[in-house]
């Protein structure tokens, strides 16, 4: 419960993330803090003792590495994130970027996980799991491109942003709504972990402050990237 479990390919692709990423900045650092810092992130996640509580003690532990792949590594990432050219990419770009495309499959993601039938599917199946995990950082930068991509060209505008974010928070409010109130049962997994629970917590009170932890921290990070986007909306008003 406690062990690191330093799985080579997690390790290897953080390490390629991370010397890629330098290479591509070279000598420009001032941004790279935010990107070495979700990748860093994304390595602890991953191979820290909250991958293995979370795959077989506390609900509340697996929204959190949730919560870290999908709303906290991605918006680093991508405010570490430098203009570059999108290539062969472009296209691909021109579709999962627009707001409507890339709204749907970042809040989707999210909602789709924790249906108990997929989520209880992806505790039983390490591919599956795997996937699930990637599903969730891929489509978290899709969601928050239009907000903190690194082309300043595609971001929406403030009142669009503000929207784009309130409707995605009142989502995941409903989802932790949902998960806070339910009784437990949903995620059987949970209900007979190996050894003893951790911290005294019951499976009703784990699930309880999983879906807390999703209504509330899940909230202020798009209510953090509101306030970010009116704040740069007032300073650009205000040198105009």
């Amino acid at each position: 419960m406690n062990t690191w479990d330093w799985e080579p390919s997690v390790v290897m692709g953080c390490a390629a993330l991370a010397i890629g990423y330098l290479a591509l900045v070279r000598k420009r650092w001032n941004r790279a803090p935010y990107f070495l810092a979700g990748v860093l992130l994304l390595l602890l996640d991953l191979v820290s003792p909250i991958d293995a509580l979370a795959d077989q003690y506390l609900f509340s532990a697996h929204i959190v590495q949730h919560f870290l792949l999908a709303l906290v590594i991605p918006p680093l990432l991508l405010l570490g994130a430098p203009a570059f050219q999108l290539g062969a990419l472009d296209k691909v770009e021109r579709v999962v970027g627009q707001p409507p495309v890339s709204w749907l499959l970042g809040v989707g993601t999210m909602l789709a996980w924790h249906i108990p039938g997929l989520f209880n599917a992806a505790l039983a199946n390490d591919g599956l799991h795997v996937f699930q995990h990637l599903s969730f950082l891929v489509t978290g930068v899709i969601f928050w491109w239009p907000i903190l991509g690194p082309l300043q060209a595609r971001h929406l505008p403030t009142l669009g942003a503000v929207a784009y974010l309130f409707s995605a928070c009142v989502c995941c409010s409903l989802l932790g709504a949902f998960l806070t109130f339910t009784p437990v049962g949903l995620y059987p997994a949970y209900l007979n972990p190996p050894h003893p629970i951790p911290w005294g917590l019951d499976p009703q009170s784990d699930q309880q402050l999983g879906g807390m932890l999703m209504w509330v921290p899940g909230c202020f990070v798009y209510l953090a990237g509101i306030l970010a986007t009116v704040t740069r909306w007032y300073a650009a008003e205000s040198t105009a």
